[in-house]
């Protein structure tokens, strides 16, 4: 037999962001990711400092942490550029500064129903994959009306709006420098990108102005007629019947649960709470919805317990 020469191996894995106010998502996220995709190599990126209880659980769930605090502090000065206060979710900039040859970047307030090996093949082709892209509703959540006005990016451009939840990519693709570089370009379109949904706008702005193969697993399925590729589906809609953490009587795959806008706590979740703290039936505030919808689903994994199992 041949001896495989590990240099010319690609090097893969899978990022994630997090912080203890995310706990419970974490955990959810953690474990489903781990049901199916026990050896994938998978590093946590800090949100912000407020991260040591998610960080204790690195042996449990098998994940690194990220260490170079002067990347991400990049990333933080890449935020107030944007908003008034440092944001957590541009970290997700460091990683094509990262340890991972490719590598695919997952939101925490997902659940994982397949092994996500399936998508690295479109690396052959592509330079950035997200999962949806191109559908008339996204652009509310990349961008306003306004940005037509400014003739700074085309048509074609703008209506792409992907949701960047779930990325798949290159290290050779993009770099922090490159980003910075282009910062001023991007800062010109500030008050025409919908910051209610943090770097999503700004890292559309980055494809969509690149020399990158661009692309989403629903472009790729619409150009290929090919129905053995695996979705994202929102949590917030009907995803078919759940039961036992999977998905029955759904019409095309899914591998991703995204609960992304519908899991925040509500007033009513805040009273609750305050409600039940009193009764001493609470102890700790939980950070997902009373009533998330196809909450089953999400708590059959956040109940799952890990092989190696101690309390959370």
């Amino acid at each position: 037999m041949n001896s495989i020469d590990n240099s010319k191996r690609t090097k893969r894995g899978i990022y994630f962001l997090a912080n203890d106010t995310t706990f419970e998502l974490t955990i959810a996220f953690l474990n489903s990711f781990r049901c199916y995709n026990p050896e994938i190599a998978l590093c946590m990126i800090p949100f912000d400092d407020d991260s040591q209880k998610i960080k204790a659980l690195s042996e449990r769930y098998r994940f690194t942490i990220w260490d170079d605090s002067r990347t991400l502090e990049a990333c933080d000065e890449i935020s107030r550029k944007f908003h008034e206060h440092t944001c957590g979710a541009y970290r997700k900039l460091a990683m094509w500064d990262g340890i991972f040859d490719e590598f695919v970047y997952i939101d925490v307030d997902m659940v994982v129903l397949a092994n996500i090996n399936f998508v690295f093949q479109f690396l052959l082709n592509y330079d950035v994959i997200t999962s949806h892209s191109n559908y008339p509703n996204l652009q509310q959540w990349v961008w306003k009306n306004s940005i037509f006005e400014t003739n700074k990016l085309t048509k074609e451009q703008i209506e792409f709006s992907a949701n960047t939840g779930f990325i798949v990519s290159k290290k050779s693709a993009f770099n922090l420098k490159m980003m910075t570089e282009k910062l001023s370009a991007a800062e010109e379109l500030r008050p025409h990108m919908e910051l209610a949904c943090m770097e999503q706008p700004l890292l559309n702005y980055y494809f969509i102005t690149s020399d990158c193969r661009y692309t989403s697993l629903v472009v790729i399925s619409w150009l290929t007629g090919c129905v053995d590729i695996k979705f994202e589906k929102w949590g917030g809609e009907s995803i078919g019947i759940a039961y036992k953490g999977r998905i029955y009587f759904q019409q095309t795959p899914v591998f991703l649960v995204h609960w992304a806008g519908s899991w925040q706590p509500t007033r009513f979740d805040e009273w609750w709470y305050k409600f039940t703290k009193r009764l001493g039936f609470q102890t700790e505030k939980r950070n997902v919805r009373f009533f998330m919808p196809n909450k089953r689903l999400w708590t059959y994994y956040r109940k799952m317990k890990p092989t190696n199992d101690k309390n959370i």
